[in-house]
């Protein structure tokens, strides 16, 4: 310490000072002493003794001549004057004494006091800048602190806190160091700090990402397994409730019923997805003026896990694709739950045209891997299990706002290949079915067999309760091909319902899909192939069952327009028809006619047998002793129809004698006017008649009357010439009344015919009826020109 340079007074100056000190000689000579303690430590500070010696003598002086003016005037006060004086000079003395030793005492007080004084400073100083550094110290080690802390934090994962801290170093700090190197170092590691803080916190999320896309398997699968509950427990409703069978699962009345049922994919019993890492990173990144970055990042990361999850299924084949799509699904709709949770809690992060690209790409992808794995597959039980996956996948998703529309044109385009693959399959059943029937009426042997074969078959009103009455054995009135070809219809329909449950009606009319398909199934493969089959069958009782069972496939056909409109998806109007009905009643008219051919080739043998004498003298039958081929024709023939055809309608049976005996009408008036016979006369007319009659009188014994009326042309052709009616014939009134079944021009062929016969005659009379028939033929021809 330097030492303080002691003041120093002029001989005015401690005169001055002297001439204060009030000597009053009536006054106690100790009144001013007080006075004198602080001169004399001037005096001694400033080493002036000398000095305030000599000033003092020239005062004690200047007051002797001032004492010795008075007294010169006054002696007595001059004397007490000296008196006095002599004292104050005593005392002055005394005082000089005594000034020396305090002089040397007040400067061995003062030097010592000194000492500890500059002694006392120094140690001050020494301590201020202890304290100084201590304070410096305790700051320097309260930012270490922070910065350790900082890295704890970061080790424990509490990022918020870490960022915090850093903020703190920068506004908390003490000017005192603010301008230290330490400081400054302090500063620059800062930004390592914040980098540490976003790489940790990066890391942490990256950790986030990799667990979530474990347990996303999780969270997919019950999400699914719940909307499948939630579709069975609908189905159950709509079947109970028929009013509500065309609502969906996803629609208005259905989210009323299940608005009651709380289900939280990403927060339940089994598992709990945690967003908070995530949450912290935005917000991290948020503080740092990063979120861009994290937002690409992330977008980046989901991609590439919807990308993995897609990629490793790409190899997918038919045998394997029905186990790796359920956890295909589950995997992407816990993708997507998530992503549509961070849309919702967090929109400033996650926009809808981020995750919307996600959906999109990944839409696509699973386009790509189902008609990968279902390439070359040929089993509609594949593509109706993956339209199954695909809907529940795309119900599922459907209720967190997901754009389904690709994904219905995905199960759109299974179900037209389902289609396809199931017609393919069922027009195989329906053709073995058909080929394999051996055209004999089906036994059941008891009850159970029965109700089996009944449970399965459309019947005609009453026909079950007619069958349920006869005892077993029984003959069923169809063959085995019409209970095989129904239950057939019943699993195609089951089977193309299964697959359109649930599929959106508005892009596809199933209904119509379905009808068409079942249409040509029973067109082509039904009642085509059973009228290929009646080409080569010549066996009449085989064609009769065929007959039999073509009329159960049309009244199949009415039954299953009706199950159609009970069972059709959407809600458009109007009712079904299956063009399958005329194709069965084409085929029905097919089989009668060939019932007709294979009659008229019995008839054609017999026909064969005919021989006539065309020219007899009296007629050679009668109406009880016919022609011998036409006794054994109509033997036949009513014996063939009653027993062969016996399964048949009466209408069928009907209709068969009909053709048969309007075969044989043809064949006679063929054979009358036919170019074979060149002449006959009115007896052998007569012959053919009486046969005719027979015939009619037979028929009638059968009690078909609609059959009366089948020889009206051979039978009233023949009596216009017997009874001599050909001018009542040329009456126009009397020919549409009772003749009109007669054609002009056989007639004058029969009467030309009749001319030839008696022109062979030579007698006059043969020669006069050969011009009368003549002259008749002429007229009758005649109104065959008009």
């Amino acid at each position: 310490m330097i030492r303080k340079q002691r003041p120093t007074f002029t001989s005015s100056e401690l005169e001055m000072q002297l001439q204060q000190i009030n000597l009053d000689p009536t006054s106690s000579t100790t009144e001013n002493l007080e006075a004198l303690a602080p001169l004399i430590k001037s005096i001694q500070d400033t080493d002036s003794e000398q000095i305030y010696l000599r000033s003092l003598d020239k005062f004690v002086e200047e007051k002797e001549r001032e004492i010795e003016k008075i007294c010169q005037e006054n002696y007595e006060d001059f004397v007490s004057s000296v008196s006095t004086l002599l004292t104050i000079r005593q005392g002055s003395g005394h005082l000089r004494r005594r000034i020396g030793e305090l002089d040397g005492q007040m400067g061995d007080v003062g030097r010592a006091l000194g000492e500890k004084k500059r002694a006392l400073l120094e140690q001050k100083k020494v301590a201020r800048n202890m304290d100084d550094a201590i304070e410096t110290l305790q700051t320097c080690l309260r930012l270490l602190d922070l910065v350790h802390r900082v890295g704890e934090m970061i080790r424990e994962g509490k990022y918020w806190g870490a960022l915090r801290s850093i903020e703190d170093l920068l506004h908390l700090t003490p000017p005192s160091i603010s301008q230290t190197p330490f400081y400054a170092h302090i500063l620059s590691s800062l930004p390592s700090l914040r980098l540490s803080i976003k790489n940790a916190v990066t890391a942490s999320t990256k950790t986030w990402l990799f667990d979530v896309r474990e347990s996303g398997s999780k969270v997919g699968k019950l999400a699914l397994e719940q909307m499948s509950v939630r579709i069975k427990k609908w189905r159950l409703k709509r079947e109970k409730e028929g009013g509500i069978k065309l609502a969906r699962v996803g629609g208005a009345m259905e989210l009323v019923h299940n608005e009651r049922v709380e289900f939280d994919a990403l927060d339940n019993e089994e598992i709990k997805v945690d967003f908070k890492p995530l949450y912290q990173c935005i917000h991290i990144y948020e503080a740092l003026e990063s979120k861009p970055e994290l937002q690409r990042s992330y977008q980046v990361d989901r991609k590439t896990q919807a990308t993995l999850i897609l990629t490793s299924r790409l190899s997918t084949t038919p045998e394997t694709l029905l186990a790796t799509m359920p956890v295909l699904m589950q995997e992407l709709v816990g993708f997507f739950i998530i992503e549509s949770h961070l849309l919702r809690t967090m929109p400033d992060f996650r926009t809808q045209r981020d995750v919307d690209e996600l959906w999109d790409e990944m839409c696509r992808r699973i386009v790509e891997v189902v008609g990968q794995g279902l390439k070359g597959c040929s089993e509609p039980e594949v593509f109706l299990e993956s339209k199954t996956n695909v809907l529940l996948f795309v119900q599922t998703l459907e209720g967190y706002g997901y754009n389904i529309t690709e994904l219905n044109g995905l199960l759109i385009t299974l179900f037209e290949r389902y289609s396809e693959l199931l017609l393919r399959k069922f027009r195989t059943d329906f053709d073995q079915t058909v080929s394999e029937d051996d055209n004999q009426p089906m036994m059941v042997n008891d009850q159970e067999e029965f109700d089996q074969v009944a449970g399965v078959c459309w019947l005609a009103p009453g026909e079950m309760e007619s069958l349920a009455m006869q005892g077993f054995p029984q003959a069923m009135p169809f063959s085995q091909t019409y209970p095989m070809c129904c239950i057939n219809i019943r699993n195609f329909v089951d089977q193309f319902y299964q697959f359109t449950d649930g599929v959106a009606q508005q892009h596809l009319d199933i209904d119509e899909v379905l009808r068409k398909s079942l249409d040509g199934l029973l067109s082509e493969h039904v009642s085509k192939q059973i009228a290929k089959r009646l080409q080569a069958m010549s066996n009449l009782s085989q064609i009769a069952q065929v007959v039999i069972n073509l009329e159960h496939f049309s009244t199949a056909c009415d039954e299953l327009e009706g199950v159609l409109m009970n069972l059709r998806a959407s809600q458009r109007g109007g009712p079904v028809h299956l063009s399958s009905c005329k194709s069965f009643a084409e085929t029905l008219t097919l089989a009668e006619k060939r019932i007709d051919t294979i009659i008229n080739s019995k008839l054609e043998s017999f026909f064969e047998l005919a021989e006539y004498n065309w020219l007899p003298t009296r007629p050679q039958s009668t109406a009880t002793e016919p022609s011998t081929y036409v006794f054994e024709m109509i033997t036949f023939l009513t014996a063939y129809v009653d027993s062969v055809l016996i399964g048949l309608n009466e209408g069928v049976k009907t209709r068969a004698y009909l053709n048969a005996l309007g075969r044989i009408n043809k064949w006679l008036m063929d054979m009358l006017c036919g170019k074979e016979v060149i002449r006959f006369n009115e007896m052998a007319l007569a012959s053919v008649l009486a046969d005719v009659t027979f015939i009619e009188t037979e028929i009638k014994r059968l009690g078909k009357t609609d059959l009366d009326r089948v020889f009206d042309e051979v039978k009233h052709t023949i009596n216009i010439i017997l009874s001599d009616a050909v001018s009542a014939y040329m009456e126009p009134s009397i020919r549409s009344m009772s003749y009109s079944s007669v054609k002009p021009i056989r007639l004058a062929v029969i009467l030309a015919k009749l001319g030839k016969a008696h022109a062979l005659g030579n007698v006059q009379s043969s020669m006069v009826k050969a011009e009368r028939r003549r002259r008749e033929a002429d007229e009758v021809a005649k109104l065959a020109g008009r």
